[in-house]
């Protein structure tokens, strides 16, 4: 699995054009005193990784990169080689047709969503305020957003004026309303103010659908459980069991237990996990022009539904310094991916 000569390139002039010595120095001091080890070899190494071992800073950094060996650092993805592989191997107008904004996600995966929506583009302020008669709180969205971004949750209660909010919603283009999910209860006793979603990523081959990356994602009660949110997460087994502590890959706090509500990570397992694997092996094979995908599922009180689904996947990985595990996910996409 080698990315081609073409991408390389263009990876290496964006680093040149963004290079800030000041700042990898920073991080790789950041990363000595994680690892013990002194800032001058990781900053060098760093170097060396980013200009010919198509590993960005902050890969090198969220892998623990500097207590792997090089044949360890082999077994894991990097950014530019997912996003390489994304780019390659899906219909990059169909994906971005159905999975960039969430009302086509919506109409085109309705049936799996589990859940009531509505788009203000073709609803007035009459029919807002009769949704949220029905869904006392709910869910207002930008259509295109990410990471979390972009997401509002409402309660009819506070509005008092449905004319001036509809036209507020509209103005800040949150012309997505949905139903608020309600969790499956073991989910909810680890943050019941959050959606705790699963993300799996899958590849269909044309006649398989392998699963590839198995990610539980925690909240801390906001909104969304999106590390811009105060999220968290820990990578899961293929049995759909936490493989360690979690973390956000962005700092050195990890969590053997939830910070809030006390639950634990380690010995956390997702409810309904055979359904959870049977809805994303039904929805892999809908636009198999797009084969690759990073799902999001939320596990209800009676089985999975589908949140959204990201046609570069996003990047997730074990921490060595959370998890000990010392091999990443690219053998399983390189025994399923040819190209």
């Amino acid at each position: 699995m080698q990315i081609d000569l073409k991408a390389r390139v263009r990876y290496l002039a964006n680093r040149l054009r963004n290079f800030n010595p000041g700042r990898i120095w920073e991080l790789a001091q950041k990363i000595g005193k994680e690892h013990k080890r002194a800032t001058f070899p990781i900053f060098v190494d760093m170097l060396y990784s980013a200009a010919f071992k198509d590993t960005a800073f902050i890969d090198y950094y969220e892998a623990d990169f500097a207590s792997l060996t090089r044949a360890e650092r082999k077994t894991f993805m990097t950014s530019l080689l997912q996003h390489h592989i994304a780019v390659k191997v899906n219909d990059q107008k169909i994906a971005e047709d159905n999975f960039i904004s969430k009302l086509n996600f919506n109409r085109r995966f309705e049936k799996y969503l589990g859940r009531e929506w509505l788009d203000l583009h073709d609803k007035d302020a009459a029919a807002l305020e009769e949704f949220a008669k029905r869904h006392p709180v709910f869910i207002a969205k930008v259509p295109i957003s990410r990471e979390g971004h972009g997401v509002f949750r409402y309660e009819a209660k506070d509005i008092t004026d449905w004319t001036a909010f509809y036209n507020e919603l509209v103005s800040k283009d949150q012309m997505l309303i949905e139903e608020k999910i309600t969790q499956h209860p073991y989910l909810a006793e680890y943050c019941a103010g959050t959606v705790n979603t699963t993300r799996i990523t899958s590849y269909f081959d044309g006649t398989n659908v392998h699963i590839l990356v198995r990610v539980q994602k925690f909240g801390r009660g906001s909104v969304s459980d999106q590390f811009s949110w105060g999220g968290f997460f820990t990578m899961l087994d293929e049995n759909g069991k936490a493989v360690g502590r979690g973390h956000n890959g962005k700092n050195d706090t990890f969590y053997e237990n939830h910070p809030d509500s006390g639950k634990s990570i380690i010995d956390f397992q997702v409810p309904l996990w055979d359904e959870v694997v049977a809805l994303i092996t039904e929805v892999a094979q809908i636009i198999p022009e797009v084969p690759y995908i990073g799902w999001d599922v939320a596990v209800g009180p009676n089985g999975p539904i589908l949140i959204e689904g990201n046609w570069i996947p996003g990047l997730y990985e074990s921490r060595v310094l959370a998890t000990g595990i010392r091999r990443g996910t690219r053998p399983a996409h390189e025994a399923v991916m040819t190209f």
